[in-house]
């Protein structure tokens, strides 16, 4: 007897239910090894989605329709999506979650005459094996009620499970039993007291174990990083272009220690300019295949907290031998531009480099010199013209992407001072000079030229790509121009340049952020790819991220590639496992870069309620930056949001088209001013209720 038989049997079976018995049956299986090759068969059919074991009958049945393999997103009401690789999330009733919890991965069908809806078949792997949540103690009972809304079920703790916690303090639950569905909650065992709510840090510690991420990092992850060298050798020098005597130099952030990027420039006698872009050659120390390169694989970036930070790396090599410090030699990947007065680059240059950083600028310093700042510029003397030529190179570059209708949102990053003690006592908006300006053009005209070499030499690589809006959230996006009185024609086919000249006119108006975030909001998510289709938002015809290897995984894999093609390495592997390495790292790296980017949003919002308890009862002007049909959402200067129900507003009916609530007397519509007085806050929620104590001022025209 063959598998084969039995795979034939089963997809010609026109019962509906079968039991591995009956298989046996049918295809004459009498021996032991018979009876094991239909078991080994069944559940070999079971992990390719093609058969379906039903627990609660205790039989097999087969799967029509379109089966697959997605992350289940999970709702606090029950429902759930299927995110997808490629297209539109799909949609699971709470009726077809089949046991799945949040994060879980699934196999699924997708439903019979419908293009957005499926049904969970069977839970694959669980996604989240430990949950934080506030440690509950009574009489008889002991659970964990989960800070992941998402995460439906409180978990029981088991007798003599929890470590001694005391009630009320944030804990760590490891699952140890799952509900074969949604009506009984999972079992578990307390491994970890994070502390009271209230203790320094913990908000931010609840927020990391909820997410899975660590600052730490397993044994043998240490022993390799431990075991690299901390100082650059003779031997790895070789096959390198030497530009230690090169006038090279980093500019970051006051706070930052991990600086991956360097910068030089020259001008040229026939008035181009030679711009190098000088990245650390992470790949050097981190082998592929390695326990830390599996590791930095895992975690696909590094994810920012306020005042802490979950790296990628260990921080032996992410602030050591990787980060490149003024005054020490350093490995690095060096892509050297030639650009002529109009922006365009004329030659490219990508290559294995050495070098020498000879300050370690700041953000501050760099602008105090272009303002001329006389303390600056004398102890900057030896790059000051550098940094000159710098800044009229970033403005040629910075006008020729404006002209090819690159969109230029607003950074709205804020900065949370912080007392002692770790509460919020101030939120300011982070500052954003023509420094960073300039840094962030010759990063992104690094990222563009590798890519374009790797895309004209056909390697397998991993872009950077971006999708043009949404037909339907243009529309949106445009009715809302039109009801802001922005007068924009909207044309069959989108441009940059028409969403460009929207915020442009948006600027002239009190509405600029409200339409800059409405705007982002319309845009489809950037991601990674083994497959070039270009980049939207920055009117790239190709894109890559190169710039950031100690910190995303992405750019190390783009470093892997460039190198073992520059060193004519390429035919160490075979094509198809170069493009496998590619199309997994971008895979990964798009799971990981959308939970840190949730996790970065979660931890903002947990420091702004921690910061508005302290504004409770007080007054304040806000924005309405949202208008739903529960209610309308309003903003604070200081980026705080709260939430307004409909039924504070009166008899209040939500008009869609005019993306406002209207009472007999009074209408509520995004962008308008209004006074509130700041009424309550939900930690455990992470909600800010606001009451409406003013009538709003309209600054849009009837």
């Amino acid at each position: 007897m063959t598998t084969e038989q039995v795979n034939n049997f089963i997809r010609n079976v026109s019962a509906q239910y079968f039991t591995a018995k009956q298989v046996c049956g049918s295809v004459g299986a009498k021996s032991t090894a018979d009876r094991r090759l239909v078991d080994e068969t069944l559940r070999d059919m079971q992990r390719q989605g093609l058969v379906l074991y039903d627990k609660r009958n205790n039989r097999y049945r087969k799967v029509t329709g379109i089966v697959g393999k997605a992350v289940f997103q999970a709702h606090p009401k029950g429902f759930g999506f299927l995110l997808m690789d490629e297209g539109d999330d799909l949609f699971v009733p709470a009726s077809k979650t089949n046991g799945a919890f949040h994060l879980d991965t699934v196999l699924y069908r997708k439903k019979e005459g419908s293009a957005d809806e499926a049904e969970i078949l069977s839970v694959l792997s669980r996604g989240m094996t430990q949950v934080v949540g506030t440690y509950q103690k009574g009489k008889n009972v002991r659970f964990v009620l989960p800070d992941e809304q998402r995460y439906s079920s409180d978990i029981f703790v088991l007798p003599r499970q929890d470590m001694g916690a005391k009630n009320g303090q944030k804990v760590v639950a490891e699952i140890t039993s799952w509900p074969d569905d949604n009506r009984n909650n999972p079992e578990g065992k307390i491994v970890r007291i994070l502390g009271y709510p209230d203790a320094p840090n913990v908000d931010m510690l609840s927020v990391a174990a909820n997410f899975g991420l660590s600052q730490t990092f397993g044994e043998d992850v240490m022993r390799e990083a431990l075991a690299a060298p901390q100082t650059v050798s003779p031997q790895d020098i070789v096959g390198r272009r030497d530009l230690r005597n090169r006038r090279i130099f980093t500019i970051d952030g006051e706070d930052a220690k991990d600086l991956d990027d360097a910068v030089s420039v020259v001008r040229n006698p026939d008035g181009t300019f030679r711009l190098g872009v000088h990245i650390a050659d992470v790949s050097h120390y981190v082998g592929y295949g390695s326990a830390l390169d599996q590791e930095a694989m895992e975690r696909g970036t590094s994810v920012y907290m306020p005042q802490m930070v979950f790296p990628m790396l260990p921080t032996q090599l992410s602030n050591g031998i990787c980060s490149l410090f003024a005054g020490v030699d350093r490995l690095t990947l060096s892509c050297e531009m030639t650009i002529d007065a109009h922006g365009k680059v004329t030659e490219c240059d990508i290559f294995p480099s050495v070098i020498n950083s000879c300050h370690r600028l700041t953000y501050t310093q760099v602008q105090a010199l272009l303002d001329g700042d006389p303390q600056t510029c004398a102890s900057l003397a030896d790059i000051a013209d550098d940094l000159r030529t710098m800044a009229q190179l970033a403005q040629i570059l910075a006008d020729k992407r404006t002209k090819r209708g690159n969109i230029e949102f607003a950074d709205r990053e804020v900065v949370f001072v912080q007392d002692e003690q770790g509460n919020v006592v101030d939120i300011r908006l982070a500052p954003s000079t023509f420094a960073h300006r300039l840094i962030e053009e010759f990063m992104i005209a690094a990222n563009e030229s590798v890519a374009d070499y790797a895309q004209d030499c056909g390697l397998p690589f991993v872009y950077r790509v971006h999708a043009q809006p949404d037909s339907d959230k243009l529309d949106t996006l445009f009715a809302l121009l039109q009801g802001l009185g922005i007068s924009l024609r909207r044309p069959q086919q989108v441009h940059n340049s028409v969403l460009q000249q929207a915020l442009v006119k948006a600027e002239q108006t009190p509405y600029f952020h409200l339409v800059n975030d409405v705007m982002l909001r319309t845009m489809q998510k950037a991601r990674y790819s083994d497959v070039n289709s270009g980049h939207f938002g920055l009117a790239s015809r190709c894109y890559c991220h190169f710039t950031s290897p100690i910190r995303r995984y992405p750019d190390l894999t783009v470093h892997r590639v460039l190198k073992a093609a520059l060193c004519g390495r390429l035919d160490g592997k075979t094509d198809a496992e170069w493009e496998q390495l590619c199309a997994q790292a971008a895979r990964q790296s798009n799971i990981r870069e959308k939970l840190a980017d949730e996790a970065e949003r979660r931890a903002d919002d947990v420091k702004r309620c921690n910061f508005a308890q302290r504004l409770v009862g007080q007054q304040f002007d806000a924005r309405i930056s949202g208008v739903t049909e529960r209610g309308l959402f309003a903003e604070l200067d200081n980026t705080v949001e709260g939430f307004v129900p409909v039924e504070q507003l009166g008899d209040a009916v939500y008009d869609p088209g005019r993306f406002c609530l209207q009472t007999p007397s009074r209408r509520y519509s995004l962008g308008d001013s209004v006074r509130i007085c700041v009424a309550s806050v939900n930690k455990q929620a992470c909600k800010v209720d606001f009451d409406i104590v003013l009538p709003v001022k309209r600054q849009n025209v009837d």
